[in-house]
């Protein structure tokens, strides 16, 4: 394939939006792969975006409730991989993730995923303040926060529905605020995908220079809930800014 359009890549053998393909991409792009990739938010094994880099001989560390976990480990004994993986079961607050920071700091890890539905922001913040510096980060963002920096209040229990129990979108972080912590680690915003979940980030000093050459979607409204409430994502965007517009903090005075 010669695109230089990056969303052109997308491919989904187990992840949900074509970050599978881009994952690819962007790996075959590194001047030297390592191989080792961490997922917070791994799922059950089958719906990730870790399982395929499994399969390509990928170590790494995965982490997700405790019955998903469960659910993984008996797919890696179908799958038998050739990388050493270690998964481990578990709610990721602010309080236990030094856990994960101690299993991972002296890794090179050449891809990063965080998909929790709740303080994404926050844990992600501290993992990069401990010096952790991924090749490739892939982040869940909320479209519906907006074009500003926006993130949602820190809580230890954090559950979705709790707080919105109409629409479950107060959740994570607007893609302007996740530019605004990235870049001050010296990430390059790249794209999102076109089901408009997840936007991807990278180091640029660790890839050849013709990644510069390819572009792809700077922004799009999440697909899964515009078709679920049949309402136009600008529609949703302005609903959750006026119910939630007190409980929204800005990216700078967090990073403070």
């Amino acid at each position: 394939m010669q695109t230089k359009i990056i969303n052109d890549y997308e491919l989904s053998n187990f992840s949900q939006n074509g970050e599978d393909g881009i994952i690819e991409f962007l790996a075959c792009k590194l001047i030297k792969n390592n191989k080792f990739f961490v997922e917070l938010g791994c799922s059950y094994g089958l719906e990730n975006n870790s399982t395929n880099l499994i399969l390509n001989g990928w170590s790494g560390v995965g982490c997700d409730i405790p019955i998903n976990i469960k659910y993984f480990m008996r797919l890696l004994k179908i799958i038998k991989p050739s990388g050493e993986v270690n998964l481990a079961g578990g709610k990721i607050d602010l309080n236990n993730i030094n856990q994960i920071i101690n299993q991972i700091i002296n890794k090179n890890i050449s891809f990063f995923s965080i998909d929790i539905d709740s303080n994404d922001f926050y844990i992600l913040f501290e993992i990069l303040k401990n010096n952790i510096s991924p090749k490739i980060i892939c982040v869940e963002y909320n479209s519906f926060l907006g074009k500003e920096p926006f993130v949602t209040k820190y809580y230890s229990d954090f559950k979705r529905y709790k707080f919105d129990s109409k629409r479950g979108l107060y959740f994570g972080a607007s893609l302007e605020a996740w530019k605004i912590l990235l870049k001050k680690y010296n990430y390059k915003f790249l794209c999102v995908d076109s089901n408009g979940v997840n936007a991807f980030f990278i180091l640029p000093k660790f890839f050849d220079k013709s990644i510069s050459e390819y572009k792809g979607l700077d922004f799009a409204y999440t697909r899964v809930f515009v078709n679920k409430y049949k309402l136009a994502g600008k529609v949703l965007e302005n609903e959750l800014l006026r119910d939630f517009k007190d409980q929204l903090l800005n990216a700078n005075d967090i990073l403070k």
